[in-house]
């Protein structure tokens, strides 16, 4: 195994079990987070945080996004301190400039209108929320693209089981409530930006000179700056042409369905993304490896590279299948006879990992590779195109344009087609690009997704059968009810009949997985393919 491979495959190893990690203190901390805060709370967290981040993402311009790459391309043979302290600076303008925002809608009184059912109060607490979450964001470009994954990933641990102990002691204690949601994250998050900072610090990932990059030579500013222009201008095209679509969206759900439906939707994306957490680690490596090979024309790496999607498909689609049939039941544990209406909602968006995970993978070699005016067209023609759907699920019955009324449940449809419908444009330009076959790549998603589907409903079907509820009882378990028992039960008996076909039809089939038979057999695989 080359060098280059082996440390990619030590990262993502690395990023991978914080992850995993992070997804069992995710599902601890949402098993009692949403149930005492209900669902029009929480659907009101969900809206402006998810709001505030496009907001931001927005007028940051893709100058963060052009800075990751910039490091990925030049950290490894210099310095990056100008190009840090001006992403720095300017990321911080911007948040000034949006706070200044948010005070002028509460001055003029439309603020209400931008966040409907949303006190003005928590508009502060998200912009602090979305702030901390950025900057650590920030710093994570800065490790990925140095190679220094491991260490800030130590980090996040760290951050996963603060913010896990905080909010459930929060549950506990009988202070949950939205503000108290709102800032102990915002304290954990805020503190390991500090520790993070520091720790790059020492390890030279950044210096005192980035603080001040005006004393940088004009040639070098000037250097960096049209590199920022010419990388992210196509990008910032295709974000402020789609912020109005994808502002629509959950502002459209909020607008009819008020904050419960929010709530409904908001706790479906969140169990959906669990799928996602376990191969969004590659999402920002895999960009990193494309720019590298790209930068050294080597089309060789950049086949293999592109190959190894097959593996993160593969996970993404075992992983979501499994929480989608079993969406009823993780209802009833999470959230209650309160969260019912999330049931639907929550198997549709159980599945939306699986393109999410592709759409991410190949679209990081469109823009690894330089392509972004075309990644800005696609992007710009699937957002346009949505609106009008998004309004024909959402809108009710009664309106002049009327619509289907479906809600939480709508937008959820909508999302899930339209990913697909957007990777699988993506995917065409990128098998023209690298010509490889784009037929072969359609048939493994509709094989793979229908196959693992299929064996999912089936692993719940036979757990229905046998009632493990006294098996959790002799284990001590009977003080959690019988309603819950049950659900675990299933949900226990399910996954383990589930893990044991899967893992036989990679056994039988590796090439399923994205692997090869010798892989198996012998010391695993290679992320490079090599």
């Amino acid at each position: 195994m080359s060098k280059p491979a082996s440390s990619l495959q030590k990262r993502f190893a690395f990023k991978l079990v914080a992850n995993v990690i992070g997804v069992l203190l995710g599902l601890v901390t949402m098993a009692f987070v949403p149930r005492a805060l209900g669902p029009e709370q929480f659907g009101r967290f969900e809206f402006v945080t998810n709001n505030f981040k496009l907001i931001f993402d927005t007028l940051t311009l893709q100058v963060p996004v052009a800075y990751f790459n910039w490091v990925s391309r030049k950290g490894h043979k210099e310095d990056t301190d100008l190009s840090f302290g001006i992403t720095l600076y300017f990321s911080l303008g911007m948040a000034l400039l949006f706070g200044l925002f948010i005070a002028a809608t509460q001055v003029g009184g439309w603020h209400a209108l931008l966040w409907p059912e949303v006190p003005p109060v928590y508009l502060w607490e998200a912009l602090a929320f979305t702030l901390a979450v950025f900057f650590y964001q920030f710093l994570v470009y800065l490790s990925d693209g140095k190679s220094l994954t491991v260490g800030l990933e130590k980090i996040r641990l760290l951050q996963n089981v603060m913010k896990c102990l905080a909010l459930v002691g929060l549950v506990f204690a009988g202070m949950m409530n939205l503000h108290s949601y709102f800032w102990a994250q915002i304290a954990v998050i805020g503190g390991t930006v500090l520790i993070s900072a520091v720790w790059l610090n020492r390890q030279g990932a950044w210096r005192a000179p980035a603080l001040a990059p005006w004393a940088f030579p004009r040639e070098e500013m000037r250097r960096y700056l049209g590199f920022v222009k010419d990388y992210a201008r196509p990008l910032t095209v295709l974000m402020l042409s789609g912020f109005l679509f994808l502002y629509f969206d959950r502002w459209f759900l909020q607008l009819i369905g008020g904050s419960a439906q929010q709530g409904f939707f908001g706790l479906s994306d969140r169990l959906g993304q669990i799928a996602f957490i376990f191969t969004s680690a590659m999402t920002p490596l895999l960009t990193r490896e494309f720019a590298l090979a790209h930068e050294e024309q080597n089309r060789e790496r950049l086949l293999a590279l592109f190959e190894r999607i097959r593996l993160f498909l593969f996970i993404a689609t075992v992983t979501s299948c499994f929480l989608s049939v079993q969406s009823e039941s993780i209802v009833a544990l999470v959230g209650g006879d309160k969260f019912k209406g999330a049931v639907v909602p929550i198997a549709l968006m159980a599945l939306f990992p699986i393109h999410q995970t592709f759409g991410q993978l190949s679209g990081a070699l469109m823009v690894a590779s330089g392509q972004t005016g075309l990644y800005a067209k696609i992007g710009i023609f699937m957002m346009a195109a949505s609106l009008p759907i998004t309004y024909v699920c959402i809108a009710p019955a009664s309106f002049v344009v009327p619509g289907l009324a479906l809600g939480a449940t709508g937008l959820a449809l909508k999302m899930l087609i339209w990913q697909f419908v957007g990777t699988n444009i993506q995917l065409y330009c990128n098998t023209r690009y690298l010509r490889i076959p784009f037929l072969r790549w359609l048939a493994l998603q509709v094989l793979l997704v229908g196959g693992i589907y299929g064996l999912a409903l089936g692993a719940r079907t036979v757990a229905g059968m046998w009632d493990a509820s006294g098996v959790l009882k002799l284990l001590g378990l009977s003080s959690l009810g019988d309603v819950v028992i049950g659900h675990c039960s299933r949900i226990a008996v399910s996954g383990v009949i589930y893990l044991v076909v899967v893992a036989a039809v990679v056994f039988l089939a590796p090439g399923a997985a994205g692997m090869s038979r010798s892989e198996i057999r012998l010391r695993g695989f290679s992320l490079s393919g090599k």
